[in-house]
């Protein structure tokens, strides 16, 4: 009897929150290509079908461990270019997602695993957790998102440090230097990160939706355009089932059912 291959992407619902987990334990979830593509698809089919919220995590003992560097011996250009392609493709589709997105960050967080956390709006972590830039050590410079959100988040002096240094953070040090939004005992950071996940899907989604995209853009706007940018969003909100939802629950004062 053939053994079905478990898959290395695991798609599941929570109280209408997607759930994506990296699936290869064994390899502290390593990313190779196919399990790239398979997180590229997943983000695609996240934004067609119009997902509420989505949590990203890592199967075993880890978030993410990184690339698969094992697929890099004796590589070639070709394979690079593949890899750089498939990042690239999978870190903006995470960070466009028109909806909230959390990273659950338990062990291991390391280079391209870090960029998937940078992505995410929310970085929810355990006290197992670790941290770890990674490139410098490839002797490459920071890839995908992380050149961005780096100085956003630590700051532009503290994220040159901490790239150039290639320090290892504990999740207390990430906490404390502002990588990371909370954290948790191990034993509760499911539970607290999916009961906020689960509040996300339930509120209004297509306001999240242009509050993420009118924020994420507001480093490269000036603010006027960005109050230019709200004035036409929030107009166009006010067309959403939700709004009129929110105001009829306002009116006979109970709580809104938001779809």
């Amino acid at each position: 009897m053939e053994i079905a291959k478990m898959p290395l992407l695991e798609r599941s619902d929570h109280e209408g929150a997607l759930v994506l987990t990296l699936n290869r334990p064994d390899k502290r979830n390593a990313l190779n290509a196919a399990l790239w593509e398979e997180l590229c698809e997943a983000l695609v089919e996240a934004r067609e079908q119009a997902a509420r919220c989505v949590v990203l995590a890592g199967a075993g003992k880890a978030f993410c461990g990184g690339g698969d560097v094992s697929e890099a011996v004796d590589a070639d250009d070709a394979f690079f270019e593949k890899i750089y392609r498939l990042t690239h493709q999978a870190v903006e589709a995470l960070y466009t997602l028109p909806c909230p997105t959390i990273a659950m960050v338990h062990g291991a967080a390391i280079g391209a695993g870090l960029e998937l956390a940078l992505a995410c709006d929310f970085r929810f972590a355990g006290e197992s957790s670790f941290f770890d830039i990674g490139f410098t050590r490839f002797a490459a410079p920071p890839e995908a998102i992380s050149a961005a959100m780096l100085p956003r988040l630590l700051g532009l002096e503290q994220a040159k440090y901490w790239v150039f240094t290639g320090e290892r953070w504990t999740g207390e040090q990430a906490r404390a230097n502002g990588l990371v939004g909370a954290l948790f005992p191990d034993e509760q950071l499911r539970n607290e990160t999916m009961a906020f996940a689960t509040q996300l899907a339930s509120g209004p989604t297509a306001a999240y939706g242009m509050g993420k995209n009118l924020m994420n853009q507001s480093y490269d706007r000036s603010v006027e355009d960005t109050m230019a940018a709200t004035l036409h969003d929030g107009l166009a909100s006010m067309k959403t089932s939700d709004a009129a939802e929110a105001i009829k629950a306002m009116v006979e004062r109970r709580e809104p059912n938001f779809t």
